[in-house]
């Protein structure tokens, strides 16, 4: 908000840059457009909070999609998170959605002054005057005593803040001790389902600003708050049969059919059984009943089966010997490709795909938000237009007839228009999104990145041996054999040449210039890794701290990684680590305790 009108808005993104959603902020009914900051000599200030859909409006959106033959959503928090982001701003005041105000961020008085709500104190700017600071120091932000009187504030400002409920059961307290604290978040844990909108857990913080001051904050997420998450909603259900999938390096993954079944708002009817490993671990067998929970009210889980509930004529699940699509592609043919499971993995593979499908989940990945990032490609439209002859390669994508896209069904000049805005963005990505797109096995974001901050020119690569890219900090041979496998493929060069042709970048972009590393830091000199759900971090920030610390980030477990840090439902990665006695292994917590 600026002089009290509200003038932008945006998504979290990754906690730096985020998607403008201005547009759509001002249809929601719980954003003021005006809002009399003033009043307390604020000229600028930054809000946070999060969007939700009650549990009611979102039966009754679900139920006129019914009926309007529109597919129906998920659940709540996706419904939400899509409304955010949709370009049209109807749709999103047509969601219903609600915006929760939880924290002011910052604020900036007029006299030029930052106010941070978090340090209670006033950020100074240079060559300020005495006069100015006596200002500063009167302002009415500084009068607060505590969060608590924020959101009060806030509240009274016209926001939607954490205390209304229609139940009036309050989801908030200020408590005077941690055994209170406990007891609150205990009691909502077993209460949750009479709340008017789904949730996961409860956030316990700090109420003292100066306090909060104290504890400062992480570069992820500030250590005054901390998250308690309610145990995952576990249901049970019968396992019908098992599907096998083909991934995008030929992994064949088994899912699981279930009887469908309500948990924590959604319905379940597939969940990933991951591997051979898994399925044996646990003894699964088709016609089991089994016991499933959502991790985090998001990822369905097979806990178990209830082998107690088994009446004899339950099924072992066995593997195929051939890629499953081919055999159903090509029925009349003996199928010829074998799957293979290395040594040391987990997964069994096809290697020489025949049927597409390997093809289609390239296609699927090159597109997606952590390679290309191309809007408005959905796995249904990729296989449509594989289906009508226009993607037979990456190169493809690069040169789509729009006109033709728009007289398709589901289509139109817009969506087509939309469409190639963001193919047109995304030639101008950075190489190590490119690196990522191209599906090499084990090349991920990371070792995609290391590698781009050596090139220059993407073709280069040719010229690189299992020698020269080891070369590279954190490349292994096994990952450098598969790159130089790729570079030295006629075909995979000629596609990228195809790609540049039409004007997909291949020079390295400032992201890919290498950052400077920390040279200081309680991690200094370490490899670290992180392997299974973490509940404090994402992925990319836990990352970032252990970098931050002076921790290098390994691709992979070897006799090289000194420490890896283990979250919930680690897999074949904490099996390994364990029996290399060098390698550390902490939990998340233990991390987080390290690098405090």
């Amino acid at each position: 908000y600026e002089n009290d009108v509200l003038v932008r808005a945006s998504t979290r993104g990754n906690g730096t840059i985020g998607e403008d959603m201005t547009h759509n902020a001002k249809v929601i009914r719980s954003i003021p457009l005006k809002a009399g900051f003033s009043k307390r000599g604020i000229l600028r200030v930054e809000l946070r909070g999060e969007a939700l859909i009650k549990k009611d409006t979102f039966d009754k959106i679900n139920k006129k999609r019914t009926a309007e033959g529109l597919q129906v959503f998920a659940n709540p928090r996706n419904a939400a998170t899509g409304g955010l982001r949709t370009k049209d701003a109807k749709e999103t005041a047509a969601r219903g959605i609600e915006a929760f105000v939880y924290q002011m961020g910052f604020a900036e008085s007029f006299n030029g002054n930052e106010l941070s709500a978090m340090s209670h104190e006033p950020v100074e700017k240079e060559n300020q005057s005495s006069k100015l600071k006596a200002q500063s120091s009167k302002n009415a932000l500084l009068t607060f005593k505590n969060h608590h009187e924020i959101i009060e504030y806030l509240g009274s400002l016209g926001f939607k803040i954490p205390t209304d409920n229609s139940t009036h059961d309050q989801p908030t307290k200020v408590c005077k001790n941690i055994n209170e604290v406990i007891e609150f978040c205990n009691a909502w844990q077993e209460k949750r389902d009479s709340y008017d909108y789904e949730i996961d857990g409860m956030v316990v913080k700090v109420n003292d600003l100066q306090t909060q001051s104290a504890c400062g904050s992480t570069s992820h997420h500030p250590r005054w708050a901390v998250a308690f998450k309610f145990k995952a909603k576990q249901a049970t259900t019968q396992l019908l049969n098992v599907e096998f999938q083909v991934g995008k390096i030929g992994t064949i993954t088994p899912v699981a059919k279930l009887n469908p079944v309500q948990l924590a708002g959604v319905t379940v009817s597939s969940v990933s059984l991951h591997n051979e490993d898994f399925i044996n671990s646990k003894d699964i067998r088709i016609g089991d009943f089994v016991l499933v929970e959502r991790s985090g009210d998001v990822i369905p889980y097979i806990v178990k089966s209830l082998s107690e509930l088994r009446k004899g004529n339950e099924v072992p699940i066995k593997y195929p010997e051939f890629c499953p699509f081919e055999m159903s592609r090509f029925p009349s043919t003996p199928p010829i490709n074998r799957l293979v499971r290395k040594e040391g993995e987990a997964a069994w593979r096809c290697e020489n795909c025949i049927c597409g499908r390997q093809d289609f989940g390239k296609y699927v990945y090159h597109v997606s938000k952590d390679a290309m990032d191309i809007e408005g490609l959905s796995g249904a439209t990729i296989e449509r237009f594989v289906s009508m002859g226009w993607i037979n390669s990456f190169a493809d994508f690069y040169r789509l007839d729009y006109e033709k896209i728009s007289t398709l069904d589901g289509f139109g000049k817009r969506s087509a228009e939309n469409l190639k805005n963001g193919i047109e963005k995304a030639k101008k990505n950075s190489i190590q999104r490119l690196l990522n797109s191209l599906s090499v096995h084990h090349l991920g974001r990371r070792a995609s990145k290391l590698i781009a901050a050596e090139v220059d020119y993407i073709l280069d690569l040719q010229n690189y041996d299992v020698e020269k890219l080891t070369a590279i900090k954190e490349i292994g041979p096994v990952l450098a054999q598969n790159i130089v496998d790729y570079f030295s493929n006629e075909k995979n060069i000629a596609v990228l040449q195809d790609m540049e042709s039409l004007g997909v970048n291949m020079h390295a972009t400032e992201e890919d210039k290498k950052s400077a590393a920390a040279t200081s830091g309680v991690l200094l000199g370490k490899t670290i890794l992180f392997t299974g759900a973490l509940m404090q971090f994402t992925r990319e920030s836990a990352e970032k701290l252990a970098a931050e610390n002076g921790a290098t980030i390994a691709s992979g477990v070897s006799k090289n990684l000194n420490i890896l840090v283990v979250g919930e439902k680690a897999g074949s990665k904490l099996t390994k680590a364990q029996a290399i006695k060098t390698i550390q292994i902490l939990t998340e917590q233990e991390f987080v305790d390290l690098v405090k």
